[in-house]
């Protein structure tokens, strides 16, 4: 619990400029990805940029969410399912704090790293939703 108020009490910078440099020397000036709903998306590159941003705070701001509700779970069914749901949104969305964690800390990402973020976005989006929906 207290690592996640940590994250909450950290500064808030915007990440899309610092994404867009990451996303710079990659020889597309497209990227094709999908939604959360699976649905094929091709998007220019700072498009995708500010994508990234936008899932990365929306999940931040369901992290936080999530540290308000507390135990407020209406059942220990509906808790379960909800602590279920927080594990399988923070794996998946593991790979999207790691890539943003590495570039405010100035550190440079390999191609395969930033070709994996066209799966994990999507995903994560998709992961933070059902925990967003079960959030009492």
């Amino acid at each position: 619990m207290s690592f996640r108020k940590t994250l909450s009490a950290a500064p808030r910078r915007p990440a899309w400029p610092l994404l867009a440099l990451l996303m710079a020397p990659t020889a597309c000036t497209t990227v094709t990805t999908h939604t959360a709903s699976g649905k094929k998306l091709v998007m220019s590159q700072e498009q995708f940029s500010r994508y990234v941003e936008h899932v990365f705070r929306y999940h931040n701001r369901v992290m936080n969410q999530l540290i308000d509700a507390g135990q407020g779970a209406k059942s220990p069914k509906d808790a379960e399912a909800l602590s279920a749901a927080e594990a399988k949104m923070v794996e998946t969305c593991r790979p999207l704090n790691e890539v943003v964690s590495e570039s405010l800390s100035g550190q440079s990402l390999g191609l395969q790293t930033e070709l994996e973020l066209v799966d994990t976005v999507p995903a994560c989006e998709a992961a933070t939703r059902t925990v967003e929906g079960l959030i009492p």
